[in-house]
């Protein structure tokens, strides 16, 4: 999975679109495991810098990426376990 965040109706949103514009983006992204196998994915700008890692392990337990600054305009969520269940990744953005 590659610029899009997955919700639960597996409808793509993307984050390109509600970060661009954004003077100074920051953000709060909050990762909820679904459906097993558990995943771990990284939140990778545009850049190729990878400004956080999720690993979700249970079930229906929100993971929160903490307050993260100075983001790039576009942000990219890359699954890097090898199998990786279903999961919602939602954003919590202020200025």
């Amino acid at each position: 999975m590659a610029n899009f965040i997955e919700n639960s109706n597996r409808q793509p949103e993307l984050v390109g679109t509600n970060l661009q514009t954004m003077i100074t983006p920051v953000a709060n992204f909050v990762a909820t495991l679904t459906e097993l196998p558990a995943a771990t994915v990284d939140l990778v700008g545009d850049d190729g810098v990878v400004y956080g890692t999720f690993s979700l392990t249970a079930l229906n337990t929100p993971v929160s990426s903490g307050l993260l600054t100075a983001l790039p305009a576009r942000m990219q969520f890359r699954v890097t376990s090898a199998v990786a269940g279903r999961f919602n990744i939602r954003t919590q953005i202020s200025l």
